[in-house]
């Protein structure tokens, strides 16, 4: 669901006011994304109104012809934004009228869609002339829904026909509060870039040199031959089912030390596939997990009005513990050939909170309560989920699992669900990933601050730039809209593979198997000497919270 929100940040330099005009008129598509047709699209209400009249939008996108009222905007803008705007406007959605109602329907989408009403508000005027603002939830609800079924589809000019009244308002002010703010994230994520890279580099030159030559090629695979299998686990305690990709390392003289992947939202088990069969070809076992009430399958099947969320509120509770119960499971299925109490996690999006939790992180509802009092954050879309936890049952929930040794957490959720005092109980090796592109789980709120309040004795902070949150829901996306690589350019963690072999193979074989010949690929002069451009790669093993401050003063 928070790709769908997403997809209008473009945190590049721009004028303000092309920004404002990509934003809204994004935005109202985006949201996928007998009534009266609406005829124009008006900035502000009274007593000064700009305005367009939507067949010139029509018009401009069939014919790339500005009418008058379209003409005098589009001079305000720089080519590429006048570009944008036009295939914007040529923009279809492949989405039903079902799937449209069920999205909106459920918990994450009707905040969205309140939200969206702020936005856009419905103008109304009594009979002494007085004029009246209401949120715009239900018209904006209408359009999409009536445009979503109809047989040229959903465009945002087909939106606009379909809109219940006769003029669609934007509210100049609120626009230019959500502009601000993305533009403020924008400059914290620049100066968090090169801040890091500051450090980073004045603590290279406190470390031992690195021999590059001297070292292997951990991106090779191991000397292992690997065995796939694929069991169905039933947990009775919890009357829960859940699949799991076992990779065996064969022929390993000792028992392995275990690593347990855990998928975001909306994904599935085969996100970790080639990293998980990566590693056991060094002889761990890796298991691979699919969480069932928050997978791709959970997101299907909303879809297809078989559920009413994207996603079940216990998986707070039941991501970790199903990594718990996959221990539990791996000591009966594989004795004598698996060491449990040599264990780490690894976990993506939705997967790091997860990981963090079974290091020991805990919810702080007094904190996520604060975080959430404002609504939707369009600097961190990630709220979105973490303040479902809210749902919970307000009571201390406690997951570490004393098996787990060490934790990587790959672009997580857990600013405001964990907050400084939660993560502050992490004790064990924990490594935190932080993509510069990230539009959804934002690198500066959702990893990079959260690790200056982490207090574990080792731990890694690796940010890595021109790579966004993930590629796992674009093929699903680009189903439903043909042109998605439009709306968001394939920034996704890729270009982390050519990295990610190595850095998390040294993490687990240092942390779970003391290999102590791994140090020097946990160096910031290696990481610095392997990095390339565009993905440039940055490690840091500290990060206080005045130096935080620092860098995006």
């Amino acid at each position: 669901m928070f790709y769908l929100v997403s997809l209008n940040i473009k945190l590049r330099s721009r004028t303000f006011l092309s920004l404002f005009t990509s934003l809204v008129t994004g935005v109202i598509l985006v949201t996928v994304s007998s009534a009266q047709a609406s005829e124009r699209v008006e900035f502000g209400i009274n007593p000064i109104k700009l305005g367009v009249a939507v067949k010139e939008l029509e018009t401009y996108g069939k014919e790339k012809r500005a009418g008058k009222e379209l003409d005098s905007f589009l001079k305000l803008m720089k080519e590429e934004d006048r570009v944008y705007i036009h295939q914007l406007l040529t923009v279809r959605s492949e989405f039903t009228a079902l799937q449209i109602s069920q999205l909106l329907n459920s918990a994450m989408g009707k905040k969205i869609l309140t939200y969206l009403g702020d936005l856009v508000p419905v103008i109304s005027r009594d009979a002494a002339g007085e004029i009246h603002k209401s949120n715009g939830a239900k018209a904006i609800r209408t359009g999409l829904i009536l445009a979503a079924g109809d047989p040229d589809g959903l465009s945002l000019v087909n939106f606009l026909r379909k809109y219940p009244n006769s003029t669609i308002h934007l509210d100049v002010e609120k626009g230019f509060e959500i502009t601000n703010k993305i533009e403020k994230l924008s400059k914290e994520t620049r100066s968090m870039v090169s801040g890091v890279k500051e450090l980073s580099t004045a603590l290279a030159q406190t470390e031992p040199k690195v021999d590059l030559k001297k070292l292997v090629d951990l991106t090779v695979a191991g000397q292992y031959r690997v065995k796939l299998q694929t069991e169905v686990l039933k947990d009775s305690k919890r009357n829960r089912q859940f699949t799991a990709d076992f990779y065996l390392p064969q022929g390993v003289p000792q028992a392995s030390s275990v690593v347990v992947l855990s998928h975001g939202l909306s994904s599935d088990r085969q996100h970790f596939a080639v990293i998980a069969r990566h590693l056991a070809s060094y002889g761990f076992v890796a298991v691979t997990i699919e969480h069932p009430g928050s997978n791709l399958a959970k997101l299907q099947n909303l879809l297809k009005g078989r559920t009413k969320e994207v996603f079940d509120i216990n998986e707070f509770v039941n991501r970790p513990k199903d990594v718990s119960y996959v221990l539990d499971d791996l000591t009966q299925r594989f004795p004598g050939l698996v060491n449990v109490q040599q264990a780490g996690v690894i976990g993506h999006s939705f997967g790091g909170y997860t990981a963090m939790a079974l290091a020991g992180a805990t919810i702080d509802f007094d904190y996520l309560t604060n975080a959430c009092s404002q609504g939707i954050d369009s600097a961190n879309v990630s709220l979105l989920l973490q303040c479902e936890a809210l749902k919970l049952p307000r009571q201390p929930y406690n997951f570490r699992d004393d098996r787990i040794k060490f934790a990587l957490a790959i672009n997580p959720i857990d600013s405001s669900v964990f907050g400084p005092e939660g993560i502050a109980k992490i004790k064990i090796p924990v490594a935190v990933v932080a993509a510069s592109d990230d539009t959804i789980a934002s690198a500066v709120p959702e990893q990079v601050k959260p690790f200056s309040w982490m207090t574990a004795s080792q731990r890694y902070l690796f940010v890595v730039e021109g790579v966004g949150h993930t590629t796992d829901v674009r093929s699903f996306a680009k189903i439903f809209v043909p042109d998605f690589d439009f709306f968001t350019p394939a920034k996704g963690i890729d270009p982390l593979k050519k990295y990610s072999h190595t850095f998390i193979l040294a993490l687990l074989q240092t942390h779970l198997n003391n290999q102590t010949t791994y140090l020097p690929y946990l160096q910031t002069g290696y990481v610095n000497a392997i990095s390339t451009a565009p993905n440039k790669l940055t490690l840091l093993r500290s990060l206080t919270s005045q130096q935080f401050n620092n860098i995006l003063r």
